[in-house]
């Protein structure tokens, strides 16, 4: 217990705060990217409004709200062991959210038979090579905006 209190002492919120919505914007904008490039529709705010609400524009919205709360949550459990990577900021948060996309992956893929959005065709499969390739981008934007951005915004 002292020892988590020891590390959640050294988090500087504010600057996760910030760092982490600078985060998931760079993670939509790299996203829209993605979509627009190849074609394919895997559309992360999609797949977290979609079993919320059932019209599609709704579920942007609404998956665009849930995915700034888990940038806000991601970044405070990345500014609570960035101290512990190796390496300079872009590649602390690079690799931390990318070893955070392939755990969380195979769990995402796992209940996508009974996603909503996956079963009426809103959205393609996320348990495919293209689908899983076309998110390393977007958490690589992510790890690199928030690791060089936290960094930066502590040390003031």
């Amino acid at each position: 217990m002292e020892r988590a209190r020891s590390v959640l002492g050294r988090v500087d919120s504010r600057a996760a705060v910030v760092a982490g919505l600078a985060a998931g914007a760079a993670f939509i904008a790299t996203m829209e990217a993605d979509i627009k490039l190849t074609g394919r529709n895997v559309d992360d705010r999609i797949l977290l409004g979609r079993p919320l609400v059932k019209n599609r524009e709704s579920a942007k919205k609404v998956g665009t709200l849930v995915h700034g709360i888990n940038s806000l949550g991601f970044a405070l459990l990345y500014a609570a062991v960035c101290d512990h990577i190796p390496g300079p900021p872009w590649w602390k948060g690079t690799l931390f959210f990318n070893a955070e996309n392939v755990m969380l992956y195979p769990i995402t893929a796992a209940f996508g038979r009974r996603h909503p959005a996956i079963r009426d065709g809103q959205l393609p499969s996320y348990w495919t090579w293209p689908a899983f390739v076309q998110s390393i981008p977007r958490h690589i934007a992510f790890g690199a905006v928030l690791g060089i951005l936290y960094d930066r915004l502590r040390r003031r």
